[in-house]
């Protein structure tokens, strides 16, 4: 069997993907609820970076940040900003502290790693810090 072959209308560009998951095999029956297979492009990653709602009065997009891996702390990232998503969302990791509230919503904001930043993947997480070392 052949790839299929894709034309692509004028003015549009290829980006080389990467497969980053499967979810499906050989003789398994493919479900319309599920996607196949998960594609990304890895040659520019972003990170978001869930700003506190009693934080933001003190977040500016102009501030400068940095991205430090996990376990790893040598491994440092300068992060460029990109845009915020204007919309607070409920937060979805809670660290469990006593005096965390439940019902804390956070504002979204997306940082582009530098190009070509070796040894993170997609979907692992950061620790960021904006606004000075």
């Amino acid at each position: 069997m052949r790839a299929p072959r894709v034309t692509l209308p004028s003015g549009t560009t290829a980006e080389e993907l990467t497969v980053l998951q499967v979810h499906i095999r050989p003789g398994e029956m493919a479900s319309a609820n599920t996607p196949l297979m998960l594609l990304g492009g890895l040659r520019r990653l972003h990170v978001r970076v869930d700003v506190d709602e009693n934080d933001i009065g003190r977040f500016k997009p102009t501030l400068g940040g940095e991205a430090r891996t996990r376990g790893e702390p040598v491994a440092r990232f300068a992060l460029s900003f990109v845009r915020v998503e204007p919309y607070l969302v409920p937060k979805s990791s809670l660290k469990g502290s006593a005096t965390e509230r439940v019902d804390s919503r956070v504002l979204q904001v997306i940082y582009a790693l530098p190009e070509g930043a070796s040894g993170l993947f997609v979907g692992q997480q950061l620790d960021v810090f904006l606004g000075g070392k």
